[in-house]
């Protein structure tokens, strides 16, 4: 089937009616910053998606299949330089990302207002990741940080009570690795009891640590569980990002991520490592674990 030429026309229009979200972007930022839950912007939900649309006469005949990485770390805990992050975000083609700093929003704040204000092709997810007393539990789409410390089950609703999204994340973390980092880092088979809304299926790491991914995998198809499957790469360091992955589909931006997330749309995979790459991630794990231990901190960075 030959592709259809170009519509010049339509390009036209589209863009003359793109311009009126991306000069109000800063704007509806600010107004939906003020808010005590998350709003999506016109920016976000309309400006972002409709780019990918414009030329395209029949829109409604198009459904958009997005990726996100929905899983990453910064400097304002223990990950790379936001400003990298985001270049990589943008070198990865990736719609949206979520940045889910340790018992910390300040970061994924941050990447929303450059992200308006430089008028970026991507979407921010606002979240954090919470240090429950059970494991790390993922908190999107939340604009304020979850007490740490809790039991999951009290984390879970205190993330629903903030309007949030919450994600198990690699819920069957190898236990020598607890031992290590001094901290429990997966909430294992409490993901038959307590009500998530996903689990995150693929934490991007190569080599033998997928056993842990399918480990996941298994679980949900042996004790039934139907919720979203998300992918992340878990990046502390900004070269990772977007390794790990989510998939949704929908033409409403991040809206539609939400959406997915909930009616448990969403799928995750991982991408291919490349040997250098291997080399490089288990060379900065293991010298940032010994760094840890002499220092007494307790962190997977």
């Amino acid at each position: 089937m030959n592709r259809p030429e170009i519509d010049f026309e339509q390009y036209e229009a589209d863009f003359l009616k793109l311009q009126e979200y991306e000069n109000a972007a800063m704007e509806d930022l600010n107004r939906v910053a003020a808010m005590q839950r998350w709003v999506p912007t016109a920016y976000e939900r309309r400006y972002l998606p409709g780019l990918r649309l414009a030329g395209i006469r029949k829109k409604d005949r198009i459904i958009l299949q997005n990726t996100a990485d929905l899983h990453i770390h910064t400097h304002w805990s223990d990950g790379d330089d936001l400003e990298k992050v985001l270049a990589q975000a943008l070198h990865m083609g990736l719609d949206a990302i979520a940045i889910t700093d340790h018992d910390e929003i300040g970061g994924a704040l941050e990447a929303r207002r450059l992200v308006h204000e430089r008028r970026l092709p991507l979407a921010i997810v606002p979240g954090t990741e919470v240090s429950s007393a059970d494991g790390h539990i993922g908190a999107l789409f939340v604009l304020t940080t979850i007490p740490r410390d809790l039991p999951a089950r009290d984390t879970v609703r205190l993330i629903h009570e903030a309007g949030g999204i919450a994600v198990a994340h690699h819920p069957y973390s190898p236990r020598w690795l607890d031992a290590l980092c001094r901290c429990r880092l997966g909430c294992g088979d409490l993901i038959r009891d307590i009500p998530f809304d996903a689990i995150e299926c693929t934490n991007a790491v190569p080599g033998s640590g997928i056993r842990y991914n399918i480990a996941a995998i298994e679980a949900m198809r042996r004790e039934h569980i139907a919720i979203a499957v998300t992918g992340g790469s878990d990046a502390h360091h900004a070269r990772f990002v977007g390794k790990g992955r989510t998939y949704y589909a929908g033409n409403e931006g991040i809206a539609s991520l939400r959406h997915s997330l909930i009616y448990g749309f969403t799928q995750g995979a991982e991408g291919y490592w490349k040997t250098r790459e291997k080399a490089l991630y288990y060379m900065i794990l293991v010298r940032n674990m010994i760094r840890n231990v002499i220092r007494g901190t307790a962190s997977v960075s």
